[in-house]
């Protein structure tokens, strides 16, 4: 049975600067053997393998930083500077924030050590939050961040509890997702919001994965998650994925910038989406 230790609680207090409610925030230990990494996914998500001694260990529970008591959610380098306007919304949707994760998770303790389920709910918190940040905080690119974590755990919890049905939230935020990417990428051509402010793109946390890794992102996840229903939809899409990915192999050499595992994963997706979109058309 594992039973070693996989996080601590961080030294210094920090303070909710919505209700004011202090904690210490819980950190992730590495080293001794408790980051036993797998695969890279298509999704440029990193996979860990269980051991005897730590169990699963899932490192993307804990990035963003929730106030136990009012749920405020925000990546650690927004989550205590707001303009005024930012704490009055987000002070204002405390209840609606609670009521609808509560519909998603009814026992949530974010006092306690985190589990599956509150690493779900600090990505989807963090989204709601961000609707209310200022253009300065990249709030597009922070929502659509995590919905493909939240996404990505909740295939996890889906993992150990298919009769739960948390694949069908997984496929939700993985969707949510590629819209939100496709929107970071508007505007930041629009010059709404610059992702060349973004310190570290991820998506995981293991890799910055830049520019190019968003506009991977895109493809694969408008390729998988993306719209189906209907076919010219789909064709639009599908087109938007292509362009977005043929940007990344279009060079055809790796680098710093792009490294080879992720222009490798460019052209298996470009030919994923070119075949989907013969298929679609008749090679039209």
């Amino acid at each position: 049975m594992a039973e070693g230790k996989v996080s601590y609680r961080a030294k210094n207090d920090t303070v909710c600067p919505i209700c004011g409610y202090e904690f210490k925030r819980e950190e992730l230990l590495t080293g001794g053997g408790r980051m036993n990494a797998g695969e890279l996914t298509d999704e440029l998500h990193r996979v860990y393998l269980s051991t005897q001694k730590f169990g699963d260990v899932y490192p993307l529970i804990y990035p963003v930083s929730v106030c136990p008591h009012c749920w405020y959610a925000a990546y650690p380098r927004h989550f205590e500077e707001l303009t005024a306007e930012e704490h009055s919304q987000i002070q204002d949707s405390i209840g609606k924030r609670k009521n609808m994760i509560k519909s998603l998770f009814k026992n949530l303790d974010f006092d306690k050590d985190r589990g599956l389920e509150e690493g779900i709910s600090s990505y989807v918190l963090a989204a709601q939050c961000y609707e209310y940040r200022v253009p300065e905080t990249n709030p597009t690119f922070y929502s659509g961040l995590s919905f493909i974590r939240g996404g990505w755990l909740a295939k996890d919890l889906h993992d150990l509890m298919p009769a739960e049905n948390y694949d069908y939230m997984s496929r939700i935020f993985l969707r949510k997702a590629s819209f939100y990417y496709g929107e970071v990428l508007e505007k930041d051509r629009n010059r709404t919001e610059s992702i060349e402010d973004v310190p570290n793109h991820g998506p995981d946390i293991d890799n910055n994965f830049g520019y190019d890794g968003v506009l991977y992102l895109l493809g694969v996840l408008l390729l998988k998650y993306g719209q189906s229903d209907d076919s010219s939809r789909r064709i639009s899409s599908l087109k938007e994925a292509r362009s977005a990915v043929a940007r990344i192999v279009g060079m055809g050499k790796s680098s710093k910038s792009k490294p080879s595992a992720l222009l490798e994963l460019g052209r298996e997706l470009h030919k994923k989406i070119k075949k989907e979109l013969e298929d679609i058309t008749g090679g039209a």
